[in-house]
């Protein structure tokens, strides 16, 4: 099956996320991005040791919380769109399990690499190549899908 026929609860295999609508991909990059700088912000105000886990606790309980209740809605007569028609509002709560627990560990490493980083060199420069490195990388899917087109079509 094509990996943009595929049903978002079919979902199985990682590269099946780079199928999502560049416009899903962006958000979660924005998410990523904006969690990033509460991250810069809040990092010198908290020096002890399990503030960043703690940070990243409620960070991964927001992200998580409407998708949970969201998900009580589900009925057999859920309607479950295909990877690359999907509305990012309407079908959040609509993927395979195992895509929340990889979004979800995506969040954590750059909350953590964000710390730890921010915790050696607190300035805006450091900011905003963080900002900028995990917006690339976030985004990686949307950046490289014309050159996976290129390759399959044989150019």
């Amino acid at each position: 099956m094509h990996p943009e026929a595929k049903k978002l609860n079919e979902m199985n295999r990682l590269s099946d996320l780079g199928h999502f609508p560049a416009l899903v991909n962006l958000g979660a990059s924005v998410n990523i991005v904006f969690t990033l700088a509460i991250t810069w912000w809040i990092q010198p105000r908290y020096a002890e040791m399990f503030a960043p886990l703690l940070w990243v606790a409620l960070v991964l309980s927001l992200n998580l919380l409407p998708v949970i209740l969201l998900r009580l809605t589900l009925t057999t007569d859920t309607v479950y769109r295909p990877l690359g028609k999907m509305d990012f509002v309407r079908d959040q709560h609509k993927f395979s399990d195992w895509v929340y627990l990889a979004a979800s560990a995506n969040m954590a490493f750059w909350i953590l690499a964000g710390w730890s980083v921010f915790s050696i060199k607190h300035t805006g420069t450091t900011l905003g190549a963080m900002l900028l490195v995990a917006f690339l990388a976030t985004l990686l899917p949307v950046i490289v899908r014309p050159f996976r087109l290129l390759a399959t079509n044989g150019c």
